[in-house]
């Protein structure tokens, strides 16, 4: 258990005020009009990882509402990733209907223009008839497309203001290195949440919740303070993006996230402890010792990661703005996108990578966390749309916050920052 910590995060960053946040981003269109404008059509998104497409000619297609675009995203016979505007250059038809496939090249369906995996245009359909065409200019419209750490991210800006390595490293520079290229099987959700972008992804950048929406399932994984408080470790808040660690209990199974890779005396304890209290995760545990082809030593992670040094160090929330949430830990991760559809509807997709299990115990302590985190996950989305509802009543127009959590606050001052820049200037 936590000694009490006064850590007073707020007070690192007096920039950010520590009064009400006002709620009217939540809820008016205007304001998300100028978000799609100012933050996702001009900004890194994440759109993948290069795994989803290890061969040339492997493609998966990006509809992204925010930006109003669909974007193809294909490897070339060079092993280079390119992404481009899904518009064919002769009547705008989508060049690709399929989510994801296979492509020696890509055809419209509408008239048979081609297009090369470069998007170069290579073939007209009665090219003699048409007027002074020349194919080397008349391509598919590229998107800036650029690799960090084997996630792929877009930028629809045609002249983005950073790089994406000027845009990720000042705040995650440190996590290069966690090993996400051995960490390749998961599981995955979707679904459409009736709320705004920025209400969904806040409920995942604190801790102050879990008590009590997760007070049945995972509550007793996190270390608490003697008062009851779940405080986090430290956070950390950057000009864009921000981080938060967490300790957990080491005697739970979910609180002792290294135990299945790691073995030996955590995993005993958290087993013992367990058995009684939650026989079928103790179970679980036991059945997966010793199969992941992946063996995770503290020493060998990345300093970032539980950059405080804490025995009991559980995760560590990293949120990329504008909208993703990467939660890195001893064993496996989360890559979760909080990606706006309109004002109000929000597409969620959640991803969750391990390390591959040799054992079919461990393939069962695969399936036993992917029900045991489908389940936080279906309770962190049960408050979402009730929240929303009660926010557009217009009752209330500013929300309070509490020192712990900082990152939804910094969040609201980032987004606050870019969309009025130009106004305050």
């Amino acid at each position: 258990m936590n000694k009490v910590i006064k850590l007073h995060l707020h007070d690192r960053y007096p920039e950010l005020g520590k009064g009400p946040v006002p709620v009217e981003p939540y809820i008016s269109a205007p304001y998300f009009d100028k978000e799609q404008a100012k933050i996702f059509k001009k900004t890194w998104l994440h759109v993948g990882r290069v795994e989803e497409i290890p061969k040339a000619g492997d493609y998966f297609v990006k509809d992204l509402e925010a930006c109003e675009a669909s974007i193809i995203v294909v490897r070339d016979k060079a092993g280079c990733i390119n992404a481009m505007h899904n518009v064919c250059s002769h009547r705008m038809n989508q060049i690709v209907y399929e989510k994801r496939g296979q492509a020696r090249k890509f055809f419209c369906k509408f008239h048979g223009w081609a297009y090369d995996l470069e998007g170069k245009l290579t073939g007209v359909p009665e090219e003699e008839s048409f007027f002074d065409l020349d194919k080397c200019d008349h391509g598919l419209t590229r998107v800036a497309c650029d690799v960090w750490q084997g996630f792929i991210f877009i930028n629809l800006d045609p002249n983005p203001a950073l790089s994406l390595a000027e845009f990720m490293q000042p705040m995650f520079r440190d996590i290069e290195g966690y090993p996400f290229d051995k960490i390749t099987t998961g599981f995955q959700w979707s679904t459409v949440v009736n709320c705004n972008w920025k209400l969904a992804l806040d409920a995942f950048q604190e801790a102050y919740h879990v008590a009590y929406v997760h007070g049945r399932s995972i509550a007793d994984a996190i270390d608490t303070a003697a008062d009851g408080a779940m405080p986090p470790l430290d956070a950390l808040c950057g000009e864009f993006h921000r981080r938060l660690s967490i300790a957990g209990n080491p005697k739970s199974v979910y609180g002792n996230p290294n135990a299945v890779t790691a073995g030996g005396a955590a995993a005993q304890q958290a087993i013992a402890d367990s058995a009684t209290a939650k026989p079928i995760a103790a179970a679980a545990l036991r059945a997966g010792l010793g199969s992941a082809t992946h063996q995770f030593r503290k020493e060998d992670l990345p300093k970032g990661m539980n950059w405080t040094g804490h025995d009991n160090w559980l995760f560590d929330i990293n949120v990329v703005f504008p909208d993703f949430y990467l939660s890195l830990r001893p064993n496996y991760f989360q890559a979760y996108n909080f990606r706006p559809l309109s004002q109000g509807k929000t597409l969620l997709e959640a991803r969750v990578y391990y390390p591959e299990m040799k054992t079919a115990g461990g393939r069962f302590y695969l399936e036993y966390m992917k029900v045991a985190l489908r389940d936080v996950l279906l309770e962190d989305l049960s408050t979402l749309e009730r929240t929303q509802s009660a926010v557009q009543t217009g009752v209330k127009k500013e929300m309070l916050l509490q020192d712990f959590e900082l990152l939804v606050r910094h969040g609201a001052h980032v987004v606050d920052r870019i969309v009025n820049e130009e106004t305050k200037a």
